[in-house]
């Protein structure tokens, strides 16, 4: 059985027969109890066939899925006690890992209307209309997987470390084009020399490259005389820095981009949620056209200019 270890969460796959009485304890408590799922819709006839995931706490069975032949990803369960630490962004991803090894070309599943945003934040794009499935509101959702790929993806990266050591990584992997969204280029993470000089590398490769960067506030960067200012400045024709003052689109989040097939980002509301796909051409245009669309709303700031102009 294949095992994967997130921070103190173990996440593998189940023996139907032999865990039995341990997933239908985790989904009893979830479906049936809390949401009041009835239990002929909950336990059907396809569980015998899919693929469980377990995420266990030391001993304690916490959390679980199912992936059906088909590519349909469901039955995904967190006890309440351990929601909100990145244990079902886990669990889902073992679930598509796992339909990557099978050779399927997309995963699907049926959303809770709820947490649609979950979902999207690990891949999915919604397609179709609302519809009630136990009588809950529902969402379906889809998400393509590179063929005879096994997408590599890490998730629950804290901030700023090692979110910052991840975005150095990714910035030096670019050939040709980056997208940085952050709402004040934070020093912690982009302020600092191995960043900067992969940025450097980039720009003067070739003239083809674009290193495109976005925030909302100009005045952190002015006060502490940002790196990425200086070089913006330096090279304005391959570092286009600018900014925009507001967009019902952007909540805050801190976004790179690398060459329409990587991808490290973090929500606006968590430090600890971050999540990386340094290989994802799927995950990296959905990321690109949030950033397109605010980019067209955004325009260079005065302050950005040089002192020697």
């Amino acid at each position: 059985m294949s095992i994967e270890q997130v921070d103190e969460l173990t996440l593998r796959v189940a023996d139907w027969q032999e865990d039995l009485a341990t997933l239908r304890a985790i989904r009893e408590q979830v479906f049936i109890i809390e949401q009041a799922v009835p239990r002929e819709i909950e336990w059907d006839d396809k569980d015998d066939t899919a693929v469980h995931i377990l995420g266990t706490l030391g001993d304690e069975p916490v959390a679980c899925g199912r992936l059906l032949p088909d590519g349909k990803i469901g039955r995904m369960a967190v006890l309440a006690p351990y929601r909100g630490r990145g244990i079902g962004a886990a669990v889902l991803q073992a679930l598509v890992d796992e339909a990557g090894k099978q050779g399927l070309d997309s995963v699907y599943l049926h959303a809770q209307a709820h947490a649609g945003d979950f979902y999207a934040r690990g891949g999915f794009s919604t397609y179709g209309e609302p519809f009630l499935e136990a009588d809950i509101p529902h969402i379906a959702m889809r998400m393509p997987l590179e063929p005879g790929q096994t997408p590599g993806y890490v998730t629950r990266i804290s901030y700023p470390q090692p979110f910052s050591d991840y975005a150095v990584t990714l910035c030096e992997s670019a050939n040709r084009e980056l997208c940085i969204l952050s709402p004040a280029l934070d020093h912690r993470v982009f302020d600092n020399t191995e960043l900067v000089s992969a940025l450097s590398a980039l720009a003067r490769s070739t003239r083809h490259a674009r290193i495109r960067i976005l925030v909302s506030d100009h005045r952190p960067l002015i006060q502490r005389s940002n790196r990425l200012l200086a070089l913006a400045r330096r090279l304005p024709s391959s570092v286009i820095l600018q900014q925009l003052d507001e967009h019902p689109d952007w909540k805050g989040e801190t976004l790179i981009i690398r060459d329409r097939n990587g991808v490290l980002y973090k929500p606006a509301e968590s430090d600890s949620a971050a999540f990386y796909e340094p290989d994802s051409r799927a995950g990296a245009e959905r990321q690109l056209l949030l950033f397109d669309e605010l980019w067209r709303h955004s325009a260079p700031h005065i302050e950005f200019r040089s002192s020697l102009l």
